[in-house]
């Protein structure tokens, strides 16, 4: 399939952002799955015959569907050592731009790129960014690919860690049958599917 070319890449990204890479194939194939039914003719022209992954609108950029602003948010909040979501010096320089470049452009084709890698690390980063916010206030989402996947759907500012965190985001109707976001990355993510390639619960630290 599409998502197991890029498996090189998606372990790349995994192993950068110190997540498992099956958490960020997850929210990858529920981002696919709102592509491709909410542009399903568009999709069966273009993309279904190559088998090649789609990308989203200008709104959301990419194969994981990556807002710019939340790029952007992603970017600076390596930096800032004041907010829970800041994941350490490691960190801090991986999405650095070169002096001189334009910077909006450069994030546009970074999250535009063919190889899709620059797209997986941001994704990879999000999510790390949730973990480690509510690991912080003292909850494990390591085991959790239905909230996380949730949290990577509504964004940081609905992201407020707590004991009972609710599975939601979009509502994606598949054969007549409604689910959410989180739903549906929980299906897959134990479904079974693909585990050769990205195993369940593999550490990248």
């Amino acid at each position: 399939t599409s998502i197991s070319k890029d498996k090189e890449v998606i372990d790349k990204a995994a192993k950068i952002a110190k997540i498992e890479p099956r958490l960020i194939v997850s929210s990858l194939v529920v981002e696919q799955l709102c592509l491709y039914y909410s542009q399903r003719e568009l999709y069966k022209k273009f993309f279904e015959p190559p088998k090649i992954l789609a990308n989203a609108n200008k709104l959301s950029l990419g194969v994981m569907s990556i807002k710019e602003e939340t790029a952007m948010t992603i970017e600076s909040r390596l930096k800032d050592e004041s907010l829970p979501f800041y994941l350490g010096k490691e960190f801090e320089s991986l999405l650095d731009y070169a002096p001189g470049v334009n910077i909006p452009t450069e994030r546009y084709n970074r999250l535009t790129a063919n190889d899709h890698f620059s797209n997986y690390l941001y994704g990879a980063l999000y999510l790390k960014q949730f973990i480690i916010q509510w690991q912080k206030e003292g909850f494990d989402l390591t085991g959790r690919p239905e909230i996380l996947a949730t949290l990577f759907n509504v964004g940081f500012n609905q992201s407020k860690p707590n004991s009972d965190p609710q599975v939601g985001g979009a509502n994606i109707t598949l054969n007549k049958d409604g689910y959410s976001f989180g739903r549906l990355a929980f299906e897959f993510y134990y479904s079974g599917e693909m585990s050769d390639l990205f195993p369940y619960n593999k550490s990248e630290d």
